[in-house]
């Protein structure tokens, strides 16, 4: 069997494996991105759509407290 070769100080396997799970990271940081950005979308659509089909309730009477009142 022969010897690996050196390579500044780590063999040539050893820096394509290196090279390969940097690769890797970095598909898999672009499929999370990828997936939070969809998820955000369809938060905000679903937000939206919420909004549209929730009608506005209707404004409650103020109460008035009895300091406010006067005496008669």
């Amino acid at each position: 069997m022969t010897k690996p070769q050196k390579f500044g100080g780590a063999s040539v396997r050893e820096q394509k494996a290196a090279a390969l799970d940097t690769f890797i990271k970095q598909e898999l940081d672009k499929k999370r991105a990828a997936d939070a950005a969809k998820t955000a979308r369809l938060r905000a659509l679903r937000l939206a759509r919420d909004a549209a089909e929730k009608p506005e309730p209707a404004p409650k009477a103020s109460r008035i407290s009895r300091k406010d009142e006067t005496p008669e």
